[in-house]
């Protein structure tokens, strides 16, 4: 894993990316790029996605997804996915397993697809601007996702080729952006009016530790209902003004985007108008045109009802949290639709307190998520970095004793007793030993041809000009990480050595390769006047490509140690970043089908996660020796009025009278929001387990299907009651 993760928010309407930078969230982008379109298009049998998709969404919306998270991990004949029939001017239609498919461009694509789709945009934008690639991620999904949502989401990141790191929910991202850098104790309540989808979050905090008390919204309900209350009047004018209602497609879509227009100018003004001339041809040929004025009052009444099942739904979060509205100190908006007066104004009301306006809500969320994301990675970011520190000393160190070895040898060239021969033969020998030790020069300009002399005046220059004074390591921040030991000594004593024995080695090459540059040009000048022997020429072609290699390696042996410092002192940050524990809840109630189609909650809404819960049941006819057990997602006290996650058989059973059977179910529900599952007989010991992790193969079982006798379940005192059936 890399020093960095992605904090992902992947919208409704537009997506955002994050990462962390010295200690702080950044969104990557700038001006109106920092959000990425959350929308496909298909043009000429070529993909298009973000902003290009977007653009196309005019021309030919037929051919353009967007809005897809409405649908993901939905069957087609849920109630979601009726009411966004009616609305979506692409085709969607039933797959063979029940789910959805989306027909466009003559291909047929699963939400999923889609989604993966977007999250590769959003992973080679994140890439492009980073300079680098970065796989890891924390994504966001709405508090109220189903267990089916939370895995299909994780499954199109992993087409996308994107490691999930967590899953976190929307306001719980933005309450813990908000508070990271807070050293105070609050409870805040996020209220997250997006695009698609509506949440609202209580969190606490006190000190280091983040905890979501209660949670509660709709995956069906956002900024895309707003604009079609306003729409839908639009269209109600128009058949009151021309006495028939629209049915041109073209002229429905105008009408849609007028309505998404006029409610994001209504956030800046009290009025706006709406002007659609040509919007069809009427039975006498003329043209018909549709003009009307709409003010924050006439959307403040289009949108009443919207606004009020949002309050409902924060009235029910505080009541399953135990809290009141004055126990809240905090009210965080979040989500582009909250940018709205009308939103601003009915939640300012209903809490009794002005909402923060100091967090811009379109990005705090992908924020939160790269925060979350850095904090838990930053212990494991400072051992990395500690372990290239330990490289980068390495480097350092070996290619400082090698160029002591050279110096020394070069030095020898002055002393009237060595044997000229002697000491290319010498030289040559230790040359051959480096490359096999460091590798081949790396020289930064092809060398031209040119003197012995320059050879050595230029490895001088290098010397003084290209090896910049050392990073120090006196301000590296104090963390227990970094206290290695590297032999005796630790890493930063060590590398403070290697440090002196570089700089000493700079000071003492320049003076050495400056007195031979004026002893190879002396011996030039005498060449002039007498032939030079061929081993005096071959000598000097030694020395020359000596003080080459000298020069590389000190500046090697620099650049690493600095580059030691420079890890060091990353691993200290890392190691001093603020480490939190966020703990979140479940968003639904999980249990399994019981008899006379009872809903038996196994981990009730808001349990903290991760969570585990055991139950043992019993069978309710002889001789039983397999049961069926659905498991279902929800509120309600019908099973099948939830939603359906899967079911599986568990089969041999010891054959017995009714109720003798002792069967175990047992659900865990990990730090992502996923369910797993897993049923054994504690009689024969057999036992089943169900991880889904392919939600299109999900919806294929439907709620209504009979399967295998149930069960009932086993109560303490040892008598039975038929409870439910599973």
């Amino acid at each position: 894993m890399s020093g960095r993760v992605l904090g992902i928010d992947l919208g409704t309407v537009n997506s955002c990316v994050a990462i962390v930078e010295d200690g702080k969230a950044v969104v990557l982008g700038e001006g109106q790029d920092r959000t990425i379109p959350s929308c496909l298009a298909i043009k000429d049998g070529k993909e298009l996605v973000g902003q290009a998709a977007r653009r196309q969404l005019v021309t030919d919306p037929r051919n353009t997804v967007t809005a897809v998270k409405r649908l993901i991990g939905h069957s087609f004949d849920s109630q979601e996915v009726q009411s966004a029939l009616a609305r979506s001017p692409y085709p969607i239609v039933p797959s063979p397993l029940g789910t959805v498919m989306l027909e466009v461009g003559g291909r047929e694509l699963t939400p999923v697809q889609v989604s993966a789709r977007v999250l590769q945009e959003i992973l080679d934008r994140a890439t492009e601007l980073i300079g680098e690639p970065v796989t890891t991620a924390v994504i966001s999904v709405p508090a109220h996702f189903t267990d089916v949502q939370r895995k299909a989401t994780k499954l199109a990141a992993e087409y996308a080729g994107i490691e999930v790191l967590r899953l976190i929910n929307e306001p719980t991202a933005a309450a813990f952006a908000y508070g990271y850098r807070k050293a105070e104790n609050f409870t805040l309540a996020v209220y997250d009016l997006g695009g698609g989808t509506f949440d609202v979050t209580v969190m606490r905090a006190i000190g280091d530790s983040f905890e979501v008390i209660g949670t509660d919204g709709d995956s069906f309900l956002g900024g895309e209902d707003f604009d079609h209350a306003v729409a839908e009047w639009l269209l109600a004018e128009f058949e009151t003004e021309f006495g028939a209602p629209l049915e041109d497609e073209a002229g429905k879509l105008r009408i849609r985007e007028a309505a998404e227009k006029a409610k994001i100018e209504l956030s800046a003004v009290e009025e706006t108008s709406i002007d659609l001339p040509y919007l069809a041809t009427l039975g006498g040929g003329e043209n018909a045109q549709l003009t009307r004025t709409v003010t924050r009052e006439k959307l403040t009444e289009l949108t009443r009802g919207l606004m009020q099942k949002t309050l409902d739904l924060c009235t029910r979060c505080l009541a399953d949290a135990s809290l009141d509205k004055d126990d809240i100190d905090e009210v965080l908006l979040v989500g582009g639709q909250s940018r709205m007066p009308v939103v601003r104004y009915a939640v300012r009301d209903f809490f009794g307190k002005e909402p923060r306006r100091d967090i811009n809500p379109d990005e705090v969320v992908a924020m939160g998520a790269a925060l979350y994301g850095y904090s838990l990675c930053a212990d494991q970011f400072a051992e990395t970095a500690m372990d290239q520190a330990e490289d980068a000393y390495e480097v350092a160190l070996k290619d400082a004793e090698i160029a002591r070895k050279l110096l020394d040898e070069i030095k020898l060239r002055k002393e009237d007793n060595t044997d000229r021969a002697e000491l290319k033969s010498r030289l040559n020998s230790l040359l051959e030993q480096t490359e096999d030790e460091v590798g081949p020069p790396t020289l930064r300009e092809p060398r031209p041809e040119q003197s012995l002399v320059e050879d050595v005046r230029q490895s001088t220059e290098r010397l003084q000009a290209e090896i910049s004074p050392m990073d120090s390591l006196e301000d590296l921040p104090a963390a227990p990480v970094l206290e290695r030991q590297v032999g005796e000594q630790d890493l930063g004593s060590a590398v403070k050595d290697v440090q002196a024995q570089v700089q000493g080695l700079q000071s003492e090459a320049r003076e050495v390769l400056e007195a031979l540059a004026d002893e190879l040009a002396a011996e030039e000048d005498e060449s002039t006047q007498d032939t030079a022997s061929t081993d005096s020429d071959s000598e000097g072609q030694a020395i020359g490509a000596a003080a080459e290699r000298l020069s590389a390696l000190i500046g090697n042996a620099a650049e690493a140690s600095s580059e030691a410092v420079g890890n060091m002192r990353e691993a200290g940050e890392h190691a001093q970043a603020r480490k939190v524990t966020l703990a979140d809840v479940t968003s639904h109630a999980l249990g399994i089908a019981a008899a006379e189609d009872l809903f038996m909650s196994l981990i009730a809404q808001n349990t903290k996660i991760p969570a585990e819960s055991r139950r043992v049941f019993t069978t309710n006819q002889d001789g039983q020796s397999e049961v069926n057990i659905r498991i279902f997602q929800g509120r309600e006290s019908k099973a099948t009025e939830n939603q359906l996650l899967g079911d599986f058989v568990l089969e041999g059973i010891a054959t017995a009278a009714r109720m003798e059977p002792k069967i175990e179910v047992a659900f865990a529900i990990d730090e992502n929001g996923i369910l797993s599952v897993k049923a054994r007989d504690k009689r024969s010991g057999i036992a089943q387990q169900i991880r889904i992790e392919d939600p299109l193969g999900l919806q294929a079982n439907d709620a209504g299907v009979t399967g295998p006798e149930s069960m009932i379940e086993e109560e303490d005192d040892g008598d039975f009651e038929a409870v439910d059936g599973v």
